[in-house]
């Protein structure tokens, strides 16, 4: 089924239409929302956008290799979005000439391998790169992107690490793949604020030195998530951390203690850890003395400073 649509029509939004195969995309449109529709394989035009599209999400829509050739004069386009698109081979060519884009996600699209020549533009930018199986490199060159600030890295068990590393001016670094972690202030990240590592499902030690990375001292925000195994969560560097304000300790089971913290610290955030839960009891766990000073503790959703709430007493 081919859908045509009113020429002047500024916003489409599309969910589940099984028997969609083919769409005609108005030259005036500013929004495009497709989700649900796995039939889906052929945009037209082929070769471009219209000029005047200003956000892109395309959801689940799994027999669809390629949105168009390139972009081209989409000067007004400032977010993408692409999830569950399995049969997704390339995002179009010219993708660094989107002056106003902000934000870039790309999840789940498995047959997705690089990304086009040229990379991204050099803007102020948020991108998320989420389970792509295949994909085995980052936009290149990707640390030439001085203003890239936001960068996100999930579940990509092929992706090499770039060999001029990634842009010195980056804030954000969220990664999941032990096939990314280098000494991370050798490779300039003197300007970390916030820096996530989850997943690394082998790992029964948290220690700097193991993983070959010292923690910045810039650091506002840290979370570790899901270390199934980790027993020992070790940073001597983690007390001197002066900036540091948000620390998030998520699925870790078997860990029972925390290392000494920072007096900056004004949020701990803990979920998903039993033992550290059971050491970090108000009053009693081995752990409290380390908490006791934090204004703001939050243990599996519940504020440990609430005097109503007595499993955590």
């Amino acid at each position: 089924m081919t859908l045509w649509l009113p020429a002047t029509l500024t916003s489409l939004k599309i969910r589940d239409c099984s028997n969609l195969t083919t769409l005609w995309l108005p030259a005036t449109l500013k929004r495009l929302d497709i989700y649900n529709c796995p039939e889906l394989t052929t945009l037209l035009p082929r070769d471009r956008l219209p000029e005047t599209l200003e956000t892109l999400e395309i959801w689940k829509c799994g027999k669809l290799e390629s949105i168009v050739e390139r972009f081209h004069n989409n000067t007004a386009l400032y977010k993408i979005s692409i999830s569950d698109c399995n049969n997704l081979k390339s995002i179009p060519d010219g993708l660094y000439t989107l002056r106003s884009l902000r934000e870039i996600s790309i999840w789940n699209c498995q047959d997705l391998v690089s990304f086009p020549e040229g990379g991204l533009p050099n803007i102020i930018l948020e991108v998320s790169i989420r389970d792509c199986e295949k994909l085995t490199t980052l936009p290149s060159p990707i640390h030439t992107l001085t203003s890239l600030q936001h960068l996100e890295i999930f579940q990509c068990p092929s992706l090499s690490y770039p060999e001029e590393g990634f842009p010195a001016n980056l804030s954000y670094l969220f990664i999941s793949s032990p096939n990314l972690y280098k000494p991370l202030t050798n490779l300039g990240f003197h300007n970390f604020t916030s820096l996530g590592i989850h997943e690394l499902a082998d790992s029964e030690s948290f220690h700097e030195e193991e993983m070959e990375m010292t923690l910045p001292h810039t650091l506002t925000w840290l979370s570790i998530v899901y270390f199934p195994k980790l027993k020992c969560l070790s940073c001597e560097n983690l007390e001197n951390l002066t900036s540091l304000e948000h620390l998030k300790i998520f699925n870790c089971p078997e860990l029972t203690s925390l290392p000494n913290l920072p007096s900056s610290l004004l949020y701990l955030y803990i979920r998903g850890c039993p033992l550290l839960k059971e050491a970090c009891k108000r009053d009693k766990g081995k752990e409290w003395y380390k908490i006791a000073g934090i204004p703001c503790v939050e243990i599996d959703g519940k504020f440990i400073y609430d005097p109503y709430e007595d499993s955590v007493k």
